[in-house]
């Protein structure tokens, strides 16, 4: 995904998904929402080819339904229509093929399958984890190995002294590193939240 993609606005993206044959805005839409869906299907109990399922589904309910969406940010954020899509999706999985996670699991409660946790609930809080990962994601090729490796072992919970150990560098450039990471993160986010949110 170039930083020429990643400028794309979200009202720009949504608009250019009126047009189905827009190949490129349509990849754009799928790197910045796949994971998100998996996710949420996941967080509603689905194992992980069901929820692959429900990503599917989810993608071609979505490129039938954008030609005709109009975004009004006046009536909630554009990832409530999407999880609310997803949500509906995994219900009608649930009760399409609730014989088979019945002979699964003999002991399941069909009331249990057939009511999914609060869809709305499990998106804002997978949406809060989310952000963040797809802005590092997004980001880390403009930092070197050291600065990359410095993340990972900070995000471990590594202290300073053992990343600046094992690196080989002072326990200034840990520092400094997390420093140029955690300001550009932010903008990052910022900018995610904005565009996707």
């Amino acid at each position: 995904m170039s930083d020429t993609n990643h400028c794309m606005t979200r009202m720009t993206l949504l608009a250019k998904l009126k047009d189905q044959h827009n190949d490129a805005a349509w990849s754009d839409f799928v790197y910045y929402y796949r994971q998100f869906i998996y996710n949420i299907a996941r967080r509603m109990g689905l194992g992980h080819d069901d929820a692959g399922e429900i990503v599917q589904i989810v993608l071609i309910q979505s490129w039938n339904k954008l030609p005709d969406f109009q975004y009004d940010p006046g009536k909630g954020r554009f990832r409530g229509w999407l999880c609310r899509i997803t949500g509906n999706a995994v219900k009608n999985y649930l009760r399409d093929h609730i014989n088979r996670f019945v002979e699964l699991d003999p002991d399941a409660h069909l009331s249990e399958l057939m009511t999914p946790p609060e869809t709305e609930k499990i998106a804002d809080e997978e949406w809060r984890s989310y952000v963040p990962k797809l802005a590092w994601k997004n980001i880390e090729g403009h930092f070197d190995s050291n600065v990359r490796q410095t993340y990972a072992m900070l995000a471990e919970g590594k202290s300073v002294a053992e990343i600046a150990e094992r690196l080989g560098i002072k326990h200034s450039s840990v520092y400094v590193y997390r420093k140029r990471i955690q300001d550009k993160l932010r903008v990052e986010v910022k900018r995610l939240e904005h565009e996707l949110g």
